[in-house]
């Protein structure tokens, strides 16, 4: 596990956290943050420590250290951008917060965050109904205003990102390699995809996708907004984490991956998909409208054309149904078993191409 920086002063961290001048502070302990999707060079600690308070009082302090380096440099560069330039703080006190910067170290080899470690009321395990708080809060921090320094990185490729182009050939060889397999049969008919021709023609439309969505009016967006990155805290707010990925697109898509992705990481049951992108949907127009947009047609339209950008979540689906030794299949479901998490995979894919072939 790589060291943390020797240069960020825990006394500087205590101060940030308790509001308070702080005579003296150190780190007790550090224990990694359990969550698969790291990119390589990325190290997440929660770290602990206590502080003498100037007149005398010992109190706690707890931050979460998000450590950077190699490929992941640029997205962390930005995230610290979003921090130190108050992008994040864009909504209001009831919609969308962000953790508190506490401190940070940057270099040509290194980005060190030091974030408000934050917790959620419902335990990581909504009700369907928060997700539509959430989506409600979302829509506060997209419609807000304020001016982005030009000097800022915004990944305005999230559709690229999101339906590698790049990968269509590739994908097409995999399906005819996946229809090859002896059992290809029966997955295609719980699929409901005959010779794949669904898979296939979802991953075909990935160009035409991207172009569309380009012409759709664009604005400034968290785009990773799974429920694993956000926390309750309360009615009122919701907290997200994550933002080095923060770029323009068209309302509507960020909640793509806050239902699908939701869903794939075993942060929500399939069983309630269409209930789960009802009160999403409905939840974030009514914040829009909330925040005084009166016109949000371009909301549904814009949504499941991003949905047809994530053909790869059938594409795993088909990769893990027909390799018996796949298991941890849902990331924040590391225990559940195999067939249960395929039953959850074969409906989202189902869900995927359903949708892909209404915006086809």
């Amino acid at each position: 596990m790589a060291p943390l920086s020797s240069h960020v002063d825990p006394r500087v961290v205590a101060e940030s956290l308790h509001g308070r001048a702080v005579e003296r502070a150190r780190l007790v302990t550090r224990s990694p943050v359990g969550y698969d999707p790291y990119l390589p060079g990325r190290v997440v600690e929660r770290v602990r420590g206590t502080a003498r308070l100037r007149g005398g009082d010992d109190v706690p302090w707890s931050a979460v250290v998000k450590h950077t380096t190699g490929p992941g440099l640029r997205a962390a560069r930005r995230e610290l951008a979003v921090y130190r330039d108050g992008i994040a703080d864009r909504g209001r006190p009831d919609g969308l917060l962000a953790p508190a910067l506490l401190a940070w170290e940057e270099s040509e080899a290194h980005v060190e965050l030091w974030l408000e470690a934050l917790s959620d009321e419902h335990g990581g395990t909504w009700p369907v109904a928060r997700f539509g708080v959430a989506a409600r809060h979302i829509a506060t921090w997209d419609v807000a205003a304020g001016p982005v320094p030009p000097s800022f990185d915004s990944q305005d490729a999230w559709a690229e990102r999101h339906g590698q182009p790049h990968r269509v050939a590739e994908a097409d060889a995999e399906l005819e390699r996946a229809g090859a397999a002896p059992a290809a049969h029966e997955l295609m008919d719980l699929l409901g995809d005959p010779g794949f021709r669904r898979t296939r023609a979802l991953v075909g439309t990935t160009v035409s996708r991207v172009r569309r969505l380009a012409t759709f009016p664009q604005t400034l967006l968290h785009h990773d907004l799974v429920r694993s990155n956000l926390f309750a805290l309360g009615p009122a707010s919701t907290a997200a984490i994550d933002w080095e990925n923060v770029g323009r697109g068209p309302r509507g898509v960020n909640l793509a991956p806050l239902v699908v992705g939701s869903v794939r990481r075993g942060e929500a049951p399939a069983a309630g998909l269409a209930e789960l992108e009802d009160v999403v949907l409905s939840g974030y127009e009514e914040g829009l409208r909330r925040a005084g947009v009166a016109d949000v047609a371009d909301v549904r339209p814009a949504y499941r054309l991003a949905l047809g950008l994530r053909w790869h979540t059938v594409l795993g689906t088909i990769g893990a149904w027909l390799d018996p030794s796949s298991t941890r299949i849902r990331g924040s479901r590391p225990d559940e078993p195999r067939a249960e998490s395929l039953q959850h995979l074969l409906a989202l894919s189902r869900y995927l191409l359903d949708a892909g072939e209404q915006t086809s």
